[in-house]
C-alpha cells in the first residue's frame, strides 16, 4: 500500500473526527454514512483503501471542510483487509480523533434483506471471490455461504473496531439515533444540536422548496403602504417597530414560539438534524424579515443552533 509522504500524525491533526465505516455487506453502512452526513460530517462512499493516505494529505488543504469526515469502505478481499490493517496501524494509536465503526447483522436478517432487494452479494459478484490459504479458498456458490465467507474475512477488523453496531433489529430511524448517540460519545457531549434556520421570503418570488415549515405573515400590518418605510427593510428599526408594535403581531409571535418550543424536543428525539422554517410575506422585504429576526432572537433552546437569513430582502 503506497504510504503518504507526510506522517499520518500530521495528516489527521486538522481532523476533529475521522470515522472509518466498515462492516458486512447489507448491514447498513450506506445508511450509517448518510446519518453522519446529516450530523454535519463530510461523507465519502466507497473510497478505495489505497487512496486513503492521499485523501488525508489532500484534506489538509481545506481543514474546515474536512474537520469532521466519515469514510465508507467496502472490504471484499484479503488484500484490502491487509491494506486497511496497515493503514490504521500507521495512524497515531493514542489519538481520540479517529474511530472505526463496524456494522454487523445476523445472518438470517442479511439473507432476508438480500432476498427483498434482489441484489447479489459481493462475494457472489466477484468471480471467483478472493481466496488464500486461511480457510478462504472455499467455493462460494450460495448467499448463506457468501455471508459466512465475508463474516470470516472481516472478523479481524471487527476485533479492532472502536464501536460495533448490530443493525439486525434497527429501523433506519433507530440506526440514525444510534449514530447520533455514538457521535455524542465521541465528543463527550450530551447530544448534537438541532440546526434551526429561519428564512424570510416573498411569496411573489415563490415559496422555498427546502423548508420543513412555512408560515404566511401577510396578515400582519404592512409597512409597504407607508411611503417613509417602503424603501427600508425589516432589518431597519422603524420597520421593526411598525411590524412588531402591533398587538396581533405580538400575539402571533407568542403563539408561534409556544408551538416551536413544543415541537423542538420531539424533532430532536426523532433524530432530526436540520429544521428550516420559511417566513413569508408578499415581497420578502418588510414583514417576513422582521418576524424571522424576532423569532430567531426570542427562541431559546440549549439544544439548538439558531440563525436567520433573508432570501428576497434585496429583490423588492
Amino acid at each position: 500500500m503506497p504510504s503518504s509522504s507526510i506522517p499520518f500524525s500530521e495528516d489527521i491533526q486538522h481532523i476533529e473526527s475521522l470515522v472509518l465505516l466498515i462492516g458486512l455487506s447489507g448491514a447498513g453502512k450506506s445508511s450509517a454514512n448518510r446519518a453522519f452526513s446529516d450530523e454535519g460530517y463530510y461523507s465519502i462512499d466507497n473510497l478505495p483503501i489505497a487512496l486513503l493516505p492521499n485523501f488525508l494529505s489532500l484534506s489538509r488543504s481545506n481543514p474546515t471542510r474536512f474537520k469532521k469526515t466519515s469514510v465508507l469502505l467496502d472490504i471484499i478481499s484479503e488484500e484490502q483487509r491487509e491494506q486497511f490493517i496497515e493503514f490504521i496501524e500507521d495512524l497515531p494509536q493514542d489519538s481520540p480523533s479517529w474511530q472505526i465503526i463496524f456494522l454487523d447483522t445476523d445472518s438470517q436478517t442479511l439473507q432476508k434483506r438480500y432476498s427483498e432487494t434482489r441484489r447479489p452479494h459481493p462475494a457472489l459478484s466477484s468471480n471467483p471471490p478472493p481466496t488464500s490459504e486461511n480457510n478462504m479458498s472455499l467455493s462460494v456458490t450460495s448467499l448463506p455461504e457468501a455471508i459466512e465467507w465475508e463474516r470470516t474475512l472481516l472478523h479481524p477488523l471487527k476485533e479492532r473496531a472502536s464501536v460495533i453496531i448490530d443493525s439486525s433489529r434497527l429501523s433506519p430511524h433507530d440506526l440514525r439515533r444510534q449514530i447520533s448517540s455514538t457521535i455524542a460519545s465521541f465528543h463527550k457531549q450530551q447530544g448534537r444540536k438541532l440546526q434551526v434556520h429561519f428564512q424570510s421570503f416573498g411569496f411573489k418570488f415563490g415559496a422555498p422548496t427546502d423548508c420543513d415549515l412555512i408560515i404566511d405573515v401577510r396578515f400582519l400590518p404592512n409597512p409597504h403602504f407607508d411611503e417613509q418605510l417602503r424603501p427600508l427593510t425589516g432589518r431597519d428599526a422603524p420597520v421593526k417597530e411598525y411590524v412588531l408594535g402591533s398587538t396581533v403581531t405580538q400575539e402571533f409571535i407568542e403563539r408561534y414560539l409556544n408551538l416551536l418550543e413544543f415541537l423542538l424536543p420531539h424533532y430532536i428525539h426523532e433524530g432530526k438534524a436540520y429544521l428550516n422554517i420559511g417566513i413569508g410575506c408578499t415581497g420578502g422585504k418588510h414583514r417576513s424579515v422582521a418576524i424571522a429576526q424576532e423569532l430567531a432572537a426570542r427562541l431559546s433552546s440549549a439544544q439548538c443552533d439558531i440563525r436567520s437569513t433573508d432570501r428576497d430582502r434585496e429583490k423588492s
